[in-house]
């Protein structure tokens, strides 16, 4: 099903793939998206204009992205990036390499529905090669990733599997075994971090990631989520407003579980779906790790609490800034954080701080007055259509061929 890319050491418009074999996986991204969108519907924020802020986001990533990836892949090549960061707290996971795929297919979308009548063929040829060269990227990268070797958790059949199993011994070497009601409080407090770090990524899931599951015994598995760029008061700011008085002990938390006789499965941005809901009975061992300094750390069980409050105090913080903000700069400010996320990829070789992370003037010009007034993107009827008129012409818009 899936086409195997040999990984080209050339960094221009002269992509060489075939375009059938571009559309294979466009179509296949397309089923995903589509698969995802169907799970959780349109955004929704009762503080956010989420879909206005995402539609921003996507056509400044369609203008912007190319260029600054040209220059991440000149330095690294995707296959050792991803070897890198088959590791635990890695920010390059499923969700960040979806952002490779996603952002910059949705702005695609808007800018042929659009601007081009809805008809690819009219997008200019030096924009189809781009997206093709970096289609071909993201394909190695993702078939690297994986330990499935194919690119994307849905064609690894619902998991997410990157860790080795050095990776899944140390976690099974550090487990701490727990009853149903301190598997209660360690979730609560989880969902008190996680609260927080979808307000700072404007009600965005960019923090978290989710992997598993890993069989470790008879009818046994391992899963773990992972907290990045939590805000612990040291170096440089992740977003223009992360700067809170409530710090986290570390900006990366990891919390792995052992569960016995339940169904889990995962989707592209990270998210972990466990049947049944209640599994706090199921749970036999809880591994808490952090990082300090390049090194990553179990935690006791009661060090988790300070994650927790300082979540909490963070979050109170975010809320009321927000509150104070109208539509105008709280969707910029979601566009921006959308944009940040291509920071993983910059600081991975150092060259974050060549750019630019706020959103070009132009297109705040072009699209923002629109979105004042309007809540979804025209091209957003594309969503939802009949599987019989999706099969033929997806969500994301295919290649033209034989042109």
């Amino acid at each position: 099903m899936f086409v195997r890319w040999k990984h080209l050491n050339v960094l221009g418009d002269d992509a060489v793939l075939k375009v059938n074999e571009v559309n294979k996986q466009l179509k296949h991204v397309s089923d995903v998206f589509s698969d995802i969108l169907a799970e959780r519907g349109l955004l929704e924020s009762e503080i956010f204009p989420t879909n206005e802020y995402i539609s921003v986001a996507c056509y400044h990533t369609y203008d912007c992205l190319y260029d600054m990836m040209k220059e991440v892949w000149s330095k690294i090549s995707p296959e050792d990036l991803a070897k890198q960061s088959k590791t635990l707290l890695s920010e390059i996971h499923a969700l960040s390499i979806t952002y490779l795929w996603l952002y910059y297919s949705l702005g695609r979308m808007g800018i042929v529905f659009g601007k081009h009548e809805s008809d690819p063929a009219k997008e200019p040829e030096e924009k189809r090669n781009q997206w093709k060269w970096m289609l071909e990227q993201w394909h190695t990268l993702g078939t690297n990733y994986f330990n499935s070797g194919a690119p994307t958790v849905a064609s690894s059949g619902a998991k997410n599997l990157a860790f080795d199993e050095k990776t899944i011994g140390w976690l099974q070497d550090n487990l701490i075994e727990v009853n149903p009601d301190q598997v209660k409080k360690i979730r609560r407090s989880m969902g008190q971090t996680e609260l927080y770090a979808f307000m700072d990524e404007c009600e965005a899931r960019a923090k978290l990631i989710d992997h598993g599951p890993y069989s470790v015994g008879s009818n046994e598995i391992l899963v773990a989520t992972e907290f990045t760029r939590l805000h612990d008061g040291k170096g440089d700011l992740w977003l223009p407003w992360s700067d809170t008085e409530a710090t986290f002990p570390s900006d990366k938390l990891g919390i792995a579980m052992t569960i016995k006789d339940v169904a889990a499965t995962f989707n592209d941005i990270g998210t972990m779906m466990i049947e049944p809901g209640d599994y706090s009975g199921h749970v036999t061992g809880v591994t808490i790790y952090a990082n300090r300094g390049d090194k990553v750390v179990p935690l006791g069980l009661d060090e988790l609490e300070a994650y927790s409050a300082a979540a909490e105090a963070a979050l109170a913080e975010l809320y009321i800034k927000f509150a104070e903000w109208d539509k105008k700069k709280l969707m910029i400010a979601g566009a921006v954080a959308y944009w940040r996320g291509y920071a993983r990829y910059t600081d991975r070789v150092g060259i974050t701080g060549k750019y630019d992370w706020e959103i070009s003037q132009a297109v705040i010009d072009e699209y923002v007055p629109f979105f004042m007034e309007n809540d979804a993107d025209p091209a957003f009827i594309r969503f939802g259509r009949f599987d019989d008129e999706m099969e033929e012409d997806p969500t994301l818009y295919l290649l033209p061929e034989g042109i």
